[in-house]
């Protein structure tokens, strides 16, 4: 039976503020794939105590969640960001029963082939989306039989096979040397980025779109950096001095592959 949901989609961009369900394994909306129309869905409150009472039943299974506020005049954007992780409906809790609406009802979808094939990648949704499928199952704190192991390594194969065939944004931060590269100068000061972790070992930062770059550096606008978009094959040859690896989107779902896991990773899928 369908459900009409014209009057929850006028009603919508005039809720005071809404309630979205959180992962706390990737630090990005939690996204399911429903089992009988395979959308890709996010779930929606109008009321904070509706949230918690929805996310008992993923806490007895080990899945962490948290619901975050996001008032009116940030309603739009948000909206506008679930496209870039792959998002494609939404479960709202209003009054009643749960109501599903297609993401496309409330906001216009841009043209994402156009983004992802820019010089500077600006989405790249479906590595986001396989990406935040696979952590949100890999970082549960529990045992797994061996069917588990089999679903957890089945979406590893998809994410990574997103990842092999994907560019990423790396950086070079060139603000001691006026913000470019003077050919043949000698001396020049370039400073490449880079994340330490508790262990003190060293990684450095990519980006699967312009977005998550931004959402990174957003304390440190005043750099000039120098973006490049770059293969996956071709991520190892940016790797300087000690690092051990990338870390892709450190302000998004926060993935750490060693040089060796990459390569493993290439052998294993590719």
């Amino acid at each position: 039976m369908t459900v009409d949901n014209s009057f929850l989609i006028k009603k919508f961009e005039k809720y005071e503020s809404i309630y979205v369900l959180f992962s706390q394994m990737t630090k990005l909306p939690f996204v399911e794939c429903d089992e009988e129309t395979y959308d890709d869905q996010v779930y929606v409150f109008t009321e904070e105590g509706r949230t918690q009472e929805f996310a008992k039943k993923y806490t007895n299974e080990k899945i962490l969640l948290a619901a975050a506020k996001i008032p009116n005049a940030q309603i739009k954007g948000f909206l506008s960001s679930l496209y870039a992780i792959g998002v494609n409906a939404l479960v709202v809790q209003d009054e009643g029963a749960p109501v599903r609406v297609e993401l496309e009802q409330l906001m216009p979808r841009p043209d994402l082939d156009a983004l992802m094939n820019d010089k500077i990648p600006r989405v790249n949704p479906q590595l986001q989306l396989t990406a935040l499928y696979f952590l949100q199952e890999l970082r549960r704190p529990i045992e797994r039989d061996l069917e588990a192991k089999k679903r957890l390594r089945s979406l590893e194969e998809e994410m990574a096979a997103n990842l092999m065939r994907s560019r990423f944004i790396v950086t070079m931060d060139l603000t001691e040397n006026g913000g470019d590269l003077k050919p043949g100068a000698k001396n020049q000061k370039v400073k490449i980025p880079y994340v330490k972790n508790k262990n003190g070992d060293i990684y450095q930062p990519c980006y699967t779109d312009f977005g998550e770059f931004q959402k990174f550096n957003a304390k440190n606008k005043d750099a000039k950096m120098r973006l490049s978009a770059v293969s996956y094959d071709d991520l190892p040859k940016y790797l300087v001095g000690q690092a051990k690896g990338f870390v892709f989107n450190p302000a998004g779902f926060n993935l750490i592959l060693t040089k060796e896991q990459m390569e493993l990773m290439k052998k294993n899928y590719s």
